[in-house]
């Protein structure tokens, strides 16, 4: 037996050898090996410095990571900057669904729209093609469509018939449930409902799939830089673009990166990149919001969505399950570049307005259930000829006066696409010459991890290293076959079970072995790993907070920190989870209030008791001591039930706890008998916000076609 298999070893071998001797133009179609190991981010910004390269990517999201993953595996010498981190932007604010465009073909069969049937069909074959890219990060979600009426029955049939027709390859069909079994599924929803329809989508962790398609293309070869703010564009004596200034973030040092063409993929930022081009170059992107909540996993069934087109006052809502959580969402209006990336007080009370409209009227929905709000600006292109010429209408690739690349739209199921036609205009432009004239991203390339990954390959996890089963699902679900490596690496927990992977907080899978790992991969700030490595900082953001400490002593240790940077580390990192992770700024949480029935000296008073209560100085008292403190002010039995309605009317920002101004209501309302003012004050409140509402509703309607065709 030992003789066939030398035997076979040695055929292996000579056909390996006469494989990498074969010449390369008879293997141009065929996947290329990676060709390294992971570089450092110092050894990237060398190469930047001292190498010229064909093609220079400005910008990191979806589309840009895309770009540099198309032309490193064409063979082209390939760099790419990022002014913050890799898919800070809008490519890790989205809904997380790899949509086939059911809005889209709702516009195509209704308009006859010929452009919305082909980004339907463009859309659901580019899915396919990124499951095939990156198996691990993608997975199928069930999605409810509701039907409220029989008329619409055959309506959704066809469409859905349709749209499973459109789709390659063996995807899941459809199938339709009755009222009774759409209540089980979905309790919350109201009894009015005829029945509703279950098809499939595919989900993904955005942020991680574009740090997957940065890494693959960096092993291709890639030079990429994260935190490198591009500045000023290097002319030649033709005044033609030969490269870019970019200053390191982290260090001030500016480094000249010379190219023969460069790729402005910089999304909502294109305008402005254009404009280091031409000073007067036209505007080409629409500064366009969507917003979303998260949500305890009660407000959605486990692994199923809900996707409704057509709620009573006309918007769309969706409630998908994400990473044990629930998503919801979304706000679309335009919106100014100069507001910032910060969601408002008022989007989350006009977000929360719509799922108590929506839901069963008898299910409390409260400020305290969103865990985290957070929203990103969609670059949408305006409405112009170069965009009525192309093909699907939904993005636009242009060339400026100094022969740079723009790309404005798209979405995430059309990144790989779009960076395809990117690099293809800057093969041509600027003669270049790949060793692959044709992009390989479709058919013959798998993202770092995806090769040896199975849907079950958590099992050996468990079974050989001793991690827990969630744990071991969440590394095989994010890092593909490459969790072997972090289980390698593991610290103890140091008890009978388990035996590895030692937790960053109870509630969520992440562990410390994923912090080191995080900073190979490029997080060089507590942000880039609380929000993008680790996505606790999207999921909850008082989690977030809480782990804060623990995560920079060990990014301290991996990175050689002092003291002082750690604690400005920590400082950045909780300024960022209070403006654009979801807790209200303080001139708004204001404007929310509602005003206090007390004295001054009553006031005092209940805020005295209360600092007693605090004994930790965090800011909250549990509701359990607020229940001890009425007894301590002469309400002999606590009534529940009338305590679950203040609380409803206060709407806490927090579950189980209140702070200052919350308790000094809740003892307003229960020992001095004020609920009827309190009720009253709501009331008028509510009312103002539905006015807000109101104009929110008319200021955010958009096309179908304007708002990326998905749910």
């Amino acid at each position: 037996m030992s003789k066939f298999l030398n035997v076979a070893i040695l055929a292996s071998t000579c056909s390996m050898l006469a494989y990498s001797s074969t010449p390369v133009s008879q293997d141009r179609n065929k996947a290329p090996q990676m060709k390294r190991e992971l570089p450092t981010r110092s050894m990237s910004l060398d190469s930047l410095r001292r190498t010229e390269y064909d093609i220079l990517i400005i910008g990191g999201g979806a589309v840009g990571a895309g770009c540099a993953l198309d032309a490193a595996t064409r063979g082209l010498k390939t760099a790419l900057v990022e002014a913050d981190d890799f898919g800070s932007g809008t490519s890790s604010k989205s809904s997380k669904l790899l949509h086939g465009g059911l809005r889209d073909l709702d516009q195509a069969i209704g308009h006859l729209d010929l452009a919305a049937f082909r980004r339907v069909h463009t859309s659901l074959k580019e899915r396919s093609n990124i499951t095939n890219l990156a198996p691990h990060l993608n997975q199928p979600v069930p999605i409810m469509l509701p039907v409220h009426h029989w008329w619409q029955l055959p309506i959704y049939w066809v469409k859905l018939h349709l749209y499973h027709l459109m789709a390659p390859g063996s995807t899941k069909g459809f199938h339709f449930i009755n009222s009774r079994e759409t209540l089980e599924m979905f309790p919350m929803m109201r009894r009015e409902i005829f029945g509703a329809f279950v098809f499939y989508e595919w989900q993904h962790d955005d942020a991680r799939m574009c740090l997957a398609v940065i890494l693959t293309a960096s092993r291709y070869g890639a030079d990429i830089c994260n935190h490198m703010k591009v500045v000023r564009l290097l002319r030649d004596k033709k005044n033609l673009v030969v490269g870019a200034k970019a200053v390191d973030q982290l260090t001030g040092k500016p480094y000249n990166i010379r190219a023969k063409m460069v790729i402005n993929a910089t999304g909502p930022m294109s305008d402005t990149v254009a404009r280091l081009e031409d000073a007067q170059a036209p505007t080409q992107c629409t500064p366009t919001w969507a917003s979303h909540l998260v949500l305890p996993p009660f407000y959605c069934p486990e692994e199923v969505g809900l996707f409704d087109p057509y709620t009573k006052n006309g918007s769309a809502i969706f409630f998908l399950p994400w990473l044990g959580h629930t998503l919801m969402g979304t706000s679309d209006e335009t919106r100014e570049e100069s507001e910032g990336p910060q969601p408002t007080e008022m989007e989350v009370q006009y977000l929360l307005d719509g799922i108590r409209n929506y839901i069963n009227p008898n299910f409390d929905v409260r400020r305290c259930d969103v865990l985290a709000v957070w929203g990103g600006y969609k670059p949408l292109p305006i409405q112009s000829k170069a965009l009525q010429h192309s093909t699907l209408k939904n993005h636009v690739i242009s060339l400026g006066p100094g022969k740079m690349i723009s790309i404005v739209g798209g979405t995430w199921t059309s990144f790989r696409l779009m960076a395809e036609k990117a690099i293809d205009t800057a093969i041509k432009s600027g003669d270049l010459e790949p060793l692959r004239r044709h992009a390989i991203t479709a058919t013959h390339c798998k993202l770092d991890g995806a090769d040896g990954w199975s849907p079950n390959m958590f099992i050996r996890l468990v079974q050989d290293f001793g991690l827990e089963e969630d744990v071991a699902k969440h590394l095989s679900d994010t890092y593909g076959s490459n969790a072997f490596k972090l289980a390698v690496c593991a610290n103890s927990c140091g008890g009978k079970w388990p035996i590895i992977g030692k937790r960053l907080h109870s509630e969520f899978p992440y562990i410390e072995a994923e912090v080191r790992q995080g900073v190979k991969d490029y997080a060089c700030t507590l942000v880039d790993m609380v929000a993008r490595r680790l996505r606790v900082a999207f999921l909850n953001v008082h989690a977030a907070e809480e782990i804060l400490p623990q995560v920079a002593n060990e990014m301290a240790r991996e990175l050689k920190w002092s003291k002082k940077r750690k604690l400005k580390e920590i400082i950045r990192a909780r300024q960022f989870l209070n403006t654009q992770m979801g807790h209200p700024p303080k001139n708004e949480q204001s404007q929310m209030n509602i005003p206090i029935k007390m004295s001054v000296h009553q006031v005092q008073k209940y805020a005295a008791h209360f600092k007693t209560l605090d004994e930790q100085n965090t800011g909250f008292v549990s509701v359990n001591k607020c229940c001890a403190a009425m007894k301590t002010f002469g309400v002999k039995e606590v009534p529940v039930d009338l305590m679950h309605n203040v609380l409803r009317d206060i709407d806490c920002h927090s579950q189980g706890k209140v702070n200052l101004y919350e308790f000094l209501l809740l003892m307003s309302a229960i020992v001095h008998g004020d609920t009827a003012y309190l009720r009253y004050a709501k009331m008028t409140l509510d009312q103002k916000l539905s006015a807000i509402s109101n104009r929110r509703s008319k200021k955010r309607a958009l096309p179908v076609e304007r708002s990326g065709g998905g749910l």
